[in-house]
């Protein structure tokens, strides 16, 4: 092996599943606000691929797998080859999107592999979030998708959480302004640095896993468990 490919780094990847309402090309602040933080991400080495969920034909279900065949599988492949998740959403009377809580849903059954085996398919990977909308209510959503992100074996780094509340403009390029402006573009930054020092880490000093399953004492209906 030559010294220019032993020394090459694997590239590291970030996939954001974007959960506006709103299909292309219609305009998205949140969608916006994800690019800044993939700009971000691009001077770590991560690249970046955002997936606009509205894009794609997703069927309710808790399964990988539902009856009717739908896009979920070939986005959930993305998500498994990713080091970085993030879940990106506006918000909707208080919290995130219903397009969000349909792909929560569907990853219950990598939950189901978790419960059984003890090994989560999300293991050394690092998750965050990336929020926008016209009220209050970051806090709630933040802390939402960290319990589904930390019960499901993503880790969370300090800071990886970037939100705009507000109304940055009706114009893509007022939209890209407001969110580049501070405090958003620090703490755009923080978030990056913070999320890839967590992966590097994880990449070398991985946890420990003990298999055979962590469900024996667990009620049937436990949240993450099925009837």
């Amino acid at each position: 092996m030559s010294k220019n490919k032993s020394n090459k780094k694997q590239s590291k990847k970030a996939i954001m599943l974007l959960a506006t309402l709103k299909a292309t090309p219609a305009l998205s602040n949140t969608y916006t606000l994800c690019e800044l933080l993939a700009e971000k991400f691009k001077k770590h080495g991560i690249v970046s691929d955002i997936v606009r969920l509205a894009d794609y034909h997703i069927e309710p279900g808790i399964e990988t797998h539902v009856t009717k065949k739908d896009d979920w599988p070939k986005i959930l492949k993305k998500v498994l080859a990713a080091d970085i998740i993030i879940f990106a959403t506006p918000i909707w009377w208080g919290t995130h999107s219903s397009l969000l809580q349909r792909v929560i849903e569907r990853m219950d059954a990598l939950n189901d592999e978790l419960l059984e085996t003890g090994i989560s398919p999300f293991a050394g990977k690092v998750g965050g979030s990336v929020i926008t909308g016209a009220e209050d209510g970051a806090q709630h959503v933040i802390a939402q998708i960290c319990n589904f992100m930390i019960w499901n074996g993503l880790s969370i780094a300090p800071a990886s959480s970037l939100s705009y509340l507000g109304s940055p403009g009706d114009k893509k390029e007022k939209v890209a302004k407001s969110f580049r402006q501070s405090p958003y573009s620090s703490m755009s930054e923080t978030m990056a640095r913070n999320m890839n020092h967590l992966v590097e880490t994880l990449k070398t000093h991985p946890y420990p896993i003990k298999k055979g399953g962590i469900d024996q004492n667990i009620r049937s209906g436990t949240v993450g468990m099925k009837k």
